[in-house]
């Protein structure tokens, strides 16, 4: 589950000026049995890498955010993926998306969700053991 403003934070990097750069960052929340609550996320941040056609997640105060809402919640809310926006109309995973995604889910020992926004639609997507399906929010 996507909490609701998590959508709408996100869809302003859709919009007007902001959609001529991609923009980017992680989701924060918990996972509930088979479940994956998402209730925050990170904005781009000042030393994220924005361009027309990419968006590098470099900023450390994406993990520092992670990490804070980790000790705030006694160890329940974590990281649990990540989103970013693409310049068209449907996006779809690139290369580079599913390069990226692949080396998260290496590391990690539960389920990721993706999400790429573009102008008119979303793409959704699950990771887990190595892979990324699409998927449908619930």
């Amino acid at each position: 589950m996507i909490h609701p403003h998590c959508i709408q934070e996100m869809s302003a990097y859709t919009e007007g000026r902001e959609r001529d750069r991609e923009a980017g960052g992680i989701f924060l929340g918990s996972y509930r049995g088979a479940h994956i609550e998402i209730t925050a996320i990170t904005h781009p941040l000042r030393m994220d890498r924005r361009e027309r056609f990419l968006f590098d997640r470099s900023d450390p105060g994406h993990q520092a955010a992670a990490k804070a809402a980790w000790t705030r919640s006694a160890r329940t809310t974590t990281f649990t993926g990540e989103w970013h926006t693409h310049p068209e109309d449907i996006p779809a995973p690139s290369a580079r998306d599913l390069q990226t995604w692949n080396g998260l889910l290496a590391k990690a020992s539960e389920p990721l969700v993706f999400i790429i926004l573009g102008w008119s639609g979303q793409w959704y997507g699950v990771g887990f053991r190595g892979r990324v399906y699409p998927a449908k929010p619930i």
